[in-house]
């Protein structure tokens, strides 16, 4: 009877030390598998990483636009310049032209005073040749007339009424573009330069034989901003030794035409 219970135990032993391989291994095997999992898992993600960031086909492409147009405003600096021996008597004598200039230009040609701004006074003691003696007084009195819409027209009736009035210098004359055109210009000028630029990525790209299909960036690279026309005032300075009649001068000032240019370069993504 001890026999046969002893050779059950030995039995059960051994059942049991089967069963324990086979759990080792089984845990093995998931073990392994896992690990497998997680190694397939990051070599694929790694092949998508470098699918990501691989650099798209592209063409590089500069395009350049002009927009032009007649200036539409006139600034016009005129002033007056008094000289003499006694310091009252001349400011004096530049304050009276000056005003009557002012006047003749709001009222005889009809420009709004809010078009009408001092841009440069200046009152100083003059000096005899060579010397720090003082031999007279200097007034200078400069304002700028912005001629706009309608009264653009005005001008050489500007002229007429400032100089006869007693202004005897005429500094600058500048055809400029108002905020509204010059805007107009470099919106024509920007859809110009792209629109140039496509054109020459379309052609490129058919003679490579590919296809845009897609814009990556837009650039501006360069523009040409308007400069404005100065008209040339030096022959009004002998007007003060005729002002005392009223003479139409006829000055032959033209405007021209002002261009805007813009340049841009655009990047195409191809297939």
């Amino acid at each position: 009877m001890s026999s046969n219970n002893s050779q059950i135990s030995g039995r059960i032993v051994g059942v049991s030390l089967v069963i324990a391989v086979l759990a080792i291994a089984f845990l093995g095997v998931v073990a392994y598998s896992a690990t497998m999992a997680k190694s397939s898992q990051a070599d694929t993600g790694n092949t998508q990483q470098v699918v990501s960031s691989a650099t798209p086909s592209t063409i590089t492409v500069t395009g350049t636009g002009v927009a032009s147009a007649v200036p539409d405003e006139i600034q016009i600096v005129l002033g007056v310049t008094t000289s003499g021996p006694n310091a009252t008597l001349v400011l004096l004598q530049n304050s009276a032209s000056m005003t009557t200039a002012i006047n003749a230009i709001e009222t005889n040609v009809g420009i709004n005073s809010s078009e009408v701004q001092t841009t440069n006074f200046n009152f100083n003691p003059t000096y005899s040749p060579g010397s720090n003696l003082i031999n007279g007084y200097q007034a200078s009195n400069d304002i700028q007339i912005t001629l706009q819409g309608s009264n653009v027209a005005k001008l050489d009736a500007v002229i007429n009424a400032a100089v006869n009035a007693g202004a005897n210098q005429i500094q600058s004359i500048q055809y400029v573009l108002s905020n509204t055109l010059q805007n107009e210009l470099q919106n024509q000028a920007l859809k110009d330069a792209v629109s140039s630029a496509n054109q020459t990525a379309l052609l490129t790209a058919q003679s490579e034989g590919v296809s845009i299909v897609g814009i990556q960036s837009v650039t501006i690279v360069g523009n040409n901003y308007p400069q404005p026309y100065y008209g040339n005032g030096s022959y009004f300075t002998m007007a003060a030794t005729v002002s005392a009649s009223t003479i139409n001068y006829n000055v032959p000032i033209s405007p021209g035409q002002t261009q805007y240019s813009v340049q841009v370069q655009v990047v195409y993504l191809l297939s």
